[in-house]
């Protein structure tokens, strides 16, 4: 992970530091252009020097220095002018660009014309410390997504590799990592793109910018959502299990059952609960395990879609089924591995905000408390969501 983090920071540093030469090089390059007319006009320096600045287009600021010290503004720009800098300065200006550290920091680039007399050209570089800091505050994001995506895959690995059946979990593993990787790395994309774009001026407006960083920010927050969701699933992934107790799974449903009814008053929600229905569980997993479902149908399904909420026995076994009256999912996603982190829906996740592992999650509490979880289609012509817990026993 030091090294993920070493060649991200290297390599992030380098582009903005590049990115803020070229950007200063630009601005050295015009402002000689600008002195070396004036320089190859001695007779009409000024005219020479405004006419350059307008065929390049500039905003720089021309000031025309007496020997007595007195200043002439013969051109204005945007940038905040205090006056001339030290004698120092505007000599060694004649010869290269100078920064001048002001409030409004800028280029300095001088022509002698006599004795003490010089024209001082000058052009604001605030825009490039602007864009330099930018470009770090948008490095050290990535740079942080970098690093908590590489400790959560590694965390992942070392708390699998030590379960007892080490074969099965490696495999697994390695195409729980695969798939994570994938999930990861869109959100990073989008990131990179959007620093690269920054970086290399291809953003110019303010709008494009922060339309830019609007993006960033919102697949920041992805990221975080889908790192919360993985360290749930880590949580769930441990050998041992906390808080298992003998619960009334009826008590919960209709607890959780009637919540839901209340803040959808626009659905029509029956709820068909047997009473007394007792299981060995954490309440806290049934509990995220239901308000998981019900989140996804909030989500995906329209505000009046009738939903019918069922918790009844079954032989040795408490059945529990949630159904909506959506859309339903892809019929080929009633037969997939519901651990899989591909989501059923890609566009789905992204435009709600979710993750895509509400279903791994789901599926990881139900094998927790060792029931099983199953996808199916509804009566109400969209999804069912099944669970089987056993029974306790007396």
């Amino acid at each position: 992970m030091v090294l993920v983090t070493v060649v991200t920071l290297g390599i992030g540093s380098y582009s903005a530091l590049h990115s803020r030469g070229a950007e200063l090089s630009e601005v050295n390059s015009s402002l000689d252009f600008v002195a070396q007319a004036a320089l190859d006009n001695p007779e009409q320096s000024i005219g020479a020097a405004l006419f350059a600045i307008d065929q390049l287009t500039l905003n720089a600021t021309l000031i025309f220095l007496t020997d007595e010290g007195q200043e002439t503004l013969v051109r204005e720009s945007s940038l905040a002018y205090a006056g001339a800098p030290s004698k120092k300065i505007i000599e060694d200006a004649a010869i290269r660009p100078i920064r001048v550290s002001t409030r409004d920091p800028y280029q300095l680039r001088s022509v002698k014309l006599g004795e003490d007399e010089f024209i001082l050209i000058a052009r604001s570089i605030n825009f490039i410390d602007e864009h330099f800091e930018a470009n770090i505050r948008a490095l050290a994001a990535f740079t942080f997504l970098v690093d908590a995506a590489a400790a959560i895959l590694l965390f992942f690995y070392f708390r699998r590799v030590n379960r007892r059946d080490e074969v099965a979990s490696l495999a697994r593993m390695q195409e729980f990592l695969g798939d994570a990787s994938h999930e990861l790395r869109t959100p990073l994309t989008v990131v990179k793109g959007y620093v690269e774009m920054l970086s290399k001026k291809q953003l110019i407006s303010e709008a494009d910018q922060a339309r830019a960083f609007t993006r960033v920010g919102t697949e920041i927050n992805r990221m975080e959502n889908l790192i919360q969701d993985l360290l749930l699933l880590a949580e769930l992934g441990e050998s041992g299990t906390r808080d298992i107790e003998k619960i009334d799974l009826s008590e919960i449903v209709s607890a959780h059952g009637t919540d839901f009814t209340t803040l959808n008053p626009q659905r029509e929600v029956v709820l068909k609960i047997d009473t007394n229905l007792e299981v060995l569980a954490s309440r806290d997993y049934l509990s995220r395990f239901i308000q998981n479902a019900f989140t996804n149908i909030m989500r995906h399904t329209p505000s009046d879609a009738a939903v019918t909420i069922t918790c009844t026995k079954s032989g040795k076994n408490a059945l529990m089924s949630i159904e909506d009256a959506g859309q339903g999912l892809p019929e080929k996603a009633y037969a997939e591995n519901i651990r899989s982190l591909n989501r059923f829906d890609k566009s789905r996740s992204r435009e709600n905000g979710g993750s895509g592992l509400g279903m791994s999650i789901m599926s990881a509490v139900i094998e927790k408390l060792n029931g099983s979880f199953s996808l199916r289609k509804s009566a109400l012509g969209g999804l069912a969501v099944v669970v089987t817990l056993p029974l306790s026993k007396d």
